[in-house]
């Protein structure tokens, strides 16, 4: 084991928020222990996208690793769960198994901050450029779609249980990472990803004839009589 491992700690996760709060671009993390995939065991990955639901991680410098190619390309997939299912320990975080629903563990992990890999060379920088890019293409998701903006869904990219293609939608806010989160015409609220989930905007004839559509309610009620 090198110096630099030995002197590394393993990140302190209270609760979920806080996991999600740590689970970004370049955060490494390192399976102890898990039901299905014991050969992930002991490999370190590094967090490569991060969604709503979920996010994805690649082995740590092995590009063509089957953990690193699986999902089409976009790496080893791990959904975030309801508060429940995880337990928290000084330097562990818990998954339960939800399919099973017995109370076993699914899989055990130790987070560490990408920070403390500087002194790896070609690795820090590549992934500080990256988060600036998806800090400054969040700027610009947070100017264009305002709170309040009306789009349409034209199709959702990876989620399990996506929002029909064609339901339209208002923008309750735009987060740091670019995720539209949208209050949805059908009743469901669910973040929407640029670049993964296609959506447009309403046009103004489209809008025109919402507003129109609301007046037309508006007037269909009932008429006190004198």
């Amino acid at each position: 084991m090198t110096a630099e491992k030995k002197d590394r700690r393993p990140l302190r996760i209270k609760n979920l928020a806080d996991l999600k709060r740590h689970i970004k671009l370049g955060t490494e993390l390192v399976a102890t222990a898990h039901q299905y995939h014991p050969d992930i065991v002991g490999l370190t990955r590094v967090v490569t996208k991060v969604q709503t639901n979920g996010f994805y991680s690649k082995i740590k410098d092995q590009p063509d690793h089957k953990w690193s190619t699986c999902n089409h390309g976009m790496g080893f997939w791990s959904p975030f769960n309801k508060a429940n299912a995880y337990h928290f320990t000084d330097s562990t975080v818990q998954v339960l198994n939800t399919r099973k629903n017995d109370g076993s563990v699914l899989y055990e992990m130790e987070l560490y901050d990408g920070r403390q890999s500087m002194s790896e060379q070609n690795k820090e920088v590549p992934d500080m450029n990256e988060w600036e890019r998806l800090h400054r293409q969040a700027q610009r998701y947070k100017e264009a779609y305002p709170p309040g903006t009306r789009i349409m869904l034209l199709g959702m990219g990876n989620d399990p249980n996506p929002v029909e293609s064609g339901t339209r939608g208002t923008v309750r806010v735009v987060d740091d990472i670019g995720t539209l989160h949208c209050d949805f015409d059908n009743g469901r609220s669910l973040g929407v990803v640029p670049g993964e989930d296609s959506f447009r905007k309403l046009t103004d004839e489209e809008l025109a004839e919402e507003q129109a559509e609301d007046m037309d309610e508006d007037e269909s009620g009932p008429v006190m009589g004198m």
